[in-house]
């Protein structure tokens, strides 16, 4: 959860393909973490940052 965390930080504002492809893979990754703490946190926060 911390990797992903960080990486949210950094991809905040970039808006190349490449980011957002792998901030769409996060979100479906992260669903599998349903039940962890602060994955759908995660999942919300990549999903403003897609937006």
């Amino acid at each position: 959860m911390a990797t992903w965390r960080d990486f949210l930080g950094c991809a905040d504002g970039i808006r190349s393909v490449s980011v957002q492809a792998a901030l769409r893979d996060m979100r479906v990754r992260l669903r599998r973490y349903s039940a962890v703490p602060g994955a759908q946190q995660l999942r919300e926060r990549a999903g403003h940052i897609t937006d």
